[in-house]
């Protein structure tokens, strides 16, 4: 009894593994295959996609949100449901494993086990997202964050907006599911975009911390571009008890795609052409800022040339290759930067709390001076004994900027150093003759020129500067009674 059993279980596994060793020699798709509800099951690759052409037919597509609608026809992104591939992938379905996984899945076929087999679509996913992206500037709201309004030294909490942004990503999905299920109304995924910075952040803020400017020529329009963008992407913002804040991450890179133009920068102390020129000026009028608004300096480095804009020790240079300027609220209350621009005059005014207001004084020392050597190269086509100048000489400085502060008295209080600057000299090169034939023949001597070492100084090297507090006002382009120079464009 128990070998007739046992003989009958191996029959019938043999007959099973026959019946699915023949379904996977057969030229048709195994049994209950279904594509959504369509059963392509036992019918020839040409059978099936017969079917399926039928039920699965391309139609335009309406785009919707809320009321508004966008068609968009099938070949302007080049979609289409591709049956032979779909088909294919149904055939495969118990041809794609090892023999022993294909066998059983023909034998869970012919149990009734079904298998679901999605639609395949091909559409240029490139195409697709440039036409979201279209209807997305007819969708999108910029999001608008609570600032501060001033006028007359008044100072007004304006009303934050939330905004609105199509989620491509998202929409790009639905669009592919639907057409799956041959939904063609696509309801688009917006989301709402809530501001970083509310009305509420904002109240309590009513004090002129600090305010400083600097002035250049508006005569060089890439860099006044330059001086603009800076300006405005560094301007209102909030900045919690604690938190830093970082130049470059608000400028972003200083490249063309950012909008950035080529003008006069400073790099390995010399003046030459770069992207982005004419960003330091503020980045160093919001330095001096700062430091009139009593706010911690976290990172600060001098440029390698004296600036004409600033006096020494008063300069914040940074670049896209790591350098930055980067300060922290320290105070237990927010504080918020607002900062102007208007021909060629930049502003940075710092608002606060008005127990936060500190009476600050800025000073700085020369603590020594380098003097700059004279190279001479022979020049033979010169006339002996003349001399032509081919490169200015710089002095360099080592200086000291010192922070004070004092009571509601006039008493001091304290006094930290805030940074030490280097600013390293370079040696003056002039050409000598040589050239004896032409030796009756005088050259006027040209002494190699000394650039301005900076601004404010004394006859003992210091210099300071009593926090300049005041509000732009629209189209003012007077420079305050102090903390201020004409800058040539550098």
């Amino acid at each position: 009894m128990k070998k007739k059993i046992i003989l009958s279980i191996f029959l019938l596994i043999l007959i099973l593994t026959g019946l699915g060793v023949y379904c996977i020699n057969g030229d048709k798709i195994s049994k209950n295959v279904y594509v959504k509800n369509i059963n392509i099951g036992k019918l020839t690759k040409d059978e099936a996609k017969e079917k399926l052409s039928s039920e699965y037919k391309m139609e335009p597509f309406n785009f919707k949100y809320k009321d508004d609608e966008w068609k968009i026809s099938p070949e302007t992104i080049d979609v289409s449901y591709d049956l032979s591939k779909t088909v294919q992938n149904a055939y495969d379905v118990n041809r794609k494993g090892n023999i022993i996984v294909n066998v059983f899945k023909s034998l869970k076929s012919m149990l009734g086990v079904k298998t679901h087999i999605n639609i395949a679509i091909d559409f240029n996913e490139d195409k697709l997202v440039k036409e979201l992206e279209k209807i997305s500037k007819e969708i999108n709201i910029e999001v608008k964050n609570a600032t501060l309004k001033i006028t007359g030294g008044e100072i007004e909490v304006v009303q934050e907006e939330s905004g609105l942004e199509l989620d491509i990503e998202a929409s790009k999905t639905n669009f592919i599911k639907n057409l799956e299920n041959t939904n063609f109304d696509e309801e688009l995924i917006v989301a709402k975009i809530e501001p970083e910075v509310n009305s509420d952040d904002l109240e309590g803020i009513d004090t002129l911390l600090a305010s400083y400017s600097t002035v250049a020529s508006p005569g060089d329009a890439n860099r006044s571009e330059n001086l603009r963008l800076a300006t405005e992407r560094t301007s209102d913002i909030l900045l919690m008890p604690g938190q830093e804040f970082s130049y470059n991450n608000y400028t972003g890179e200083r490249t063309k795609e950012n909008g950035y133009k080529d003008a006069h920068v400073i790099s390995g102390g010399e003046v030459t052409f770069g992207t982005g020129g004419g960003v330091c000026q503020v980045s160093s009028t919001i330095f001096n800022s700062v430091l009139y608004a009593g706010l911690d300096i976290v990172t600060r480095i001098n440029h390698s040339i004296p600036s004409t804009y600033v006096g020494l020790g008063r300069d914040a240079t940074v670049n896209d290759s790591g350098i930055d300027f980067v300060f922290k609220n320290n105070y237990e209350n927010p504080v918020f930067i607002k900062n102007y621009y208007n021909n060629g005059k930049i502003t940075c005014q710092i608002f606060g709390v008005e127990s936060d207001k500190k009476d600050i004084e800025i000073s700085t020392t020369v603590n020594a001076t380098i003097e700059y050597s004279t190279i001479k190269q022979v020049d033979t086509n010169l006339s002996e004994g003349a001399t032509k100048a081919l490169e200015s000489g710089r002095k360099g400085y080592s200086v000291t900027t010192y922070r004070i502060f004092y009571d509601k008295d006039g008493n001091e209080i304290k006094k930290e150093t805030v940074c030490q600057s280097h600013y390293p000299s370079k040696n003056a090169v002039i050409a000598v003759g040589s050239n004896k034939s032409n030796s009756n023949n005088n050259s006027n001597n040209q002494n190699p020129s000394e650039n301005n070492p900076g601004q404010g100084e004394n006859n003992n090297g210091e210099s300071s500067d009593k926090n300049n507090s005041e509000t732009p006002t629209p189209g003012d382009t007077t420079p305050p009674a102090s903390g201020e120079v004409q800058t040539p464009q550098i």
